[in-house]
């Protein structure tokens, strides 16, 4: 059921698309995901999980127990890098079935990374998918799901329980829709769209079953988790109530701007407001009530639109419209910061297991708290890991761009430059005969005299 979440994130991209923009992403998207899930299995997993096993209580995880960190501690407090588990040794039972678990995340994070990149061809998509499977996404799971330095910032810095972020909007979308953008940036010339409509909506019917797919194997991967047992319980009747509440105010919101502004409601939006939504409110949803999770939703539905026209304004073609996601990947880390009231996830990230901010059994609590004691430092963590996450995406995906495409640019100045000059233009044959009969001439005219 895991595997319905990529599937599902392919068809709301797939809604928006021509069958000919359609057929180019998927491709595109296939090379990335296909290359990222093999540089997952090699080593991605390694630099993600590589030292769990110093954290999770039991023998399956033992031989994930290398890390890299400041210091010679043997147990440290936290870290910056798995350092075992490549190539898939010692990657058995329990350690396999975390390894399968994850590979559905890195799927999705690739297919938005691939179907994103218009114009991009398959093997360049490849490429940076492998780049994202094999380093970039690994490390951002390893800061905030192996026990990294983000995931700490409660102990080390008394941020609150550290960045929390079970769903994986922050380390998935925030994460990956930076990568996208430093991508972009540098090859993907912007095209600003003056356009004041709506764009229209090719495959309605697909997107609104993706739509609910997404949801489903989103959720369906969150409660399966193979770690589960060693963290602070997530209760399943809660995270689905209000992740399917945040959807249904996203929806509402959607619906109702685009209604006033349009005088119809635009399906199209709605569906991209329905997967913002999801994204926006599942981390959350574990941690507040059902107010606050309608309230949410509604809010990132209402601004969808905004989001939608701004970034097509700005140059972004409807196919890297992907960027979406990633904004509303920071909007999920924030979520947790704004909704949080308590009501769970008592000694998340060893943090409070006894009592917290002076109170027993107060979990993970943000502000205003909503009844509860505010923790402004909650919503610090989460703010900086979502700046962090999408900042990591950016630099180590956009950076070899960059410098990738200065050198084509400056390949191609020189040997522009070198063409252009006089000392590499050829001598037709033309010219070579005129000055020959000239120099004829003149010697004759010299024996005359």
């Amino acid at each position: 059921m895991s595997w319905l979440w990529p599937m599902g994130l392919m068809a709301i991209l797939w809604a928006g698309m021509s069958e000919e923009e359609a057929r180019r992403a998927l491709t595109r998207g296939l090379a990335a995901g296909v290359a990222a899930l093999t540089m997952w299995g090699l080593v991605g997993f390694g630099f993600a999980f590589g030292g769990i096993g110093l954290w999770v209580e039991g023998p399956e995880f033992q031989a994930l127990r290398r890390v890299y960190t400041l210091g010679a501690d043997p147990q440290p407090l936290w870290s910056l890098i798995g350092l075992s588990g490549f190539f898939f040794h010692p990657v058995e039972g329990a350690p396999a079935a975390l390894w399968l678990h994850y590979a559905p995340a890195v799927l999705t994070a690739a297919i938005l990374l691939g179907f994103g990149l218009e114009g991009w061809p398959p093997t360049a998509a490849a490429l940076a998918g492998a780049g994202l499977g094999g380093l970039v996404l690994p490390l951002g799971m390893h800061w905030i799901w192996g026990n990294g330095w983000l995931s700490r910032l409660g102990l080390t810095l008394n941020l609150g329980h550290g960045v929390v972020d079970p769903a994986g909007a922050g380390v998935l979308f925030a994460l990956s829709g930076g990568a996208l953008l430093g991508l972009l940036l540098p090859w993907s010339p912007r095209q600003p769209s003056p356009e004041q409509v709506f764009p229209p909506v090719h495959l309605p019917l697909l997107g609104a079953w993706g739509s609910l797919l997404f949801g489903i194997g989103w959720t369906t991967w969150l409660t399966t988790d193979p770690l589960a047992a060693a963290r602070p319980a997530i209760e399943p009747a809660l995270l689905a109530r209000n992740g399917w509440l945040g959807v249904l105010g996203a929806a509402l919101g959607a619906g109702l701007y685009t209604g006033l502004v349009a005088r119809e409601v635009d399906l199209l939006m709605v569906l991209r407001a329905v997967a913002a939504g999801w994204i926006g409110g599942m981390s959350a949803a574990p941690f507040t009530g059902p107010w606050q999770a309608w309230g949410w939703g509604f809010l990132i539905g209402l601004g969808t639109p905004a989001l939608v026209y701004g970034l097509r304004r700005w140059g972004v073609t409807p196919q890297s419209l992907a960027l979406l996601y990633g904004i509303a990947g920071v909007l999920g880390l924030l979520g947790v910061g704004f909704l949080a009231d308590g009501r769970a996830g008592v000694g998340w990230n060893e943090v409070g297991r006894e009592a917290f901010m002076g109170l027993p059994d107060l979990g993970v609590v943000g502000v205003p708290g909503w009844g509860r004691p505010a923790d402004p430092g909650q919503l610090t963590a989460q703010g900086s890991g979502a700046i962090l996450l999408s900042l990591w995406g950016f630099v180590a995906m956009g950076g070899p761009a960059a410098m990738i495409r200065w050198a084509w640019t400056e390949w191609r100045r020189r040997r522009e430059k070198s063409l252009a000059s006089p000392e590499s233009m050829p001598v037709s044959s033309d010219s070579e005969g005129g000055k020959a009969a000239e120099e004829a001439a003149s010697d004759s005219h010299s024996q005359e005299q």
